[in-house]
């Protein structure tokens, strides 16, 4: 990696730091971003999970794989399952990231301290 890369590359997750520290209205909206682009990325894997495995769509791999048939419905009803569940466990990932990232942005609540009263 070239070292001028690198130091571009830290500089930026310097600033990135020092925007969440200063302005939490530009950290809540980077926040959102990443989500936006999680869940993208989640979505787009959903779309190659929906996709049939090759034994079901080329009856060649079929014979090489000695199977001979396509898969029974069960066998699909399971994969249909897995499949829902790798969903929802990649939309949770990008909305434990958000909170995260969102609680970090939140600024440092004061320690609270008790004023003395004088009572003359």
């Amino acid at each position: 990696m070239n070292p001028s890369t690198l130091l571009v590359a830290l500089l930026g997750l310097l600033a990135a730091s020092l925007v969440h520290a200063h302005e939490p209205s530009m950290c809540t909206s980077m926040c959102s971003s990443e989500k936006q682009q999680c869940t993208s990325r989640a979505a787009k894997l959903a779309v190659f999970d929906r996709k049939p495995s090759l034994e079901e769509t080329n009856p060649f791999a079929r014979t090489a794989d000695g199977l001979g048939q396509v898969s029974s419905e069960a066998a699909r009803a399971n994969e249909r399952r897995a499949a829902q569940q790798r969903s929802s466990e990649r939309a949770a990932a990008c909305n434990a990231s958000y909170k995260r990232c969102t609680s970090a942005c939140a600024p440092a609540d004061p320690p609270v301290t008790k004023q003395a009263t004088s009572t003359n």
